[in-house]
């Protein structure tokens, strides 16, 4: 879908910057510059069309109260590259 869009806006946008030709009149004021406007806003749209999206953050879902963790041990979260999410842990020392 964003192909035929982007394919679509280029179309659109060459074809402003065409309309404005003068067949038979010649006018020697040398303003090759009126492309330039046209090809930036089409560029911009172009690339707000196709760039990808960011990576979702990692899922955190609330966790119960944990009890007491036993002597000698502590309570670390981790992320589990397995589900993508975090991990309440039990760590010696």
């Amino acid at each position: 879908m964003k192909y035929a869009i982007t394919i679509l806006l280029s179309i659109l946008t060459f074809s402003a910057s065409a309309q404005h030709r003068h067949h038979g009149h010649h006018h020697n004021n040398n303003n090759h510059w009126g492309w330039v406007a046209p090809a930036l806003i089409g560029g911009a749209i172009v690339y707000g069309a196709t760039r990808q999206s960011p990576p979702p953050p990692p899922v955190v879902y609330p966790q119960p109260a944990l009890p007491p963790a036993p002597y000698g041990y502590h309570y670390e979260q981790i992320l589990d590259a397995n589900c993508n999410c975090y991990r309440w842990v039990l760590i010696q020392g």
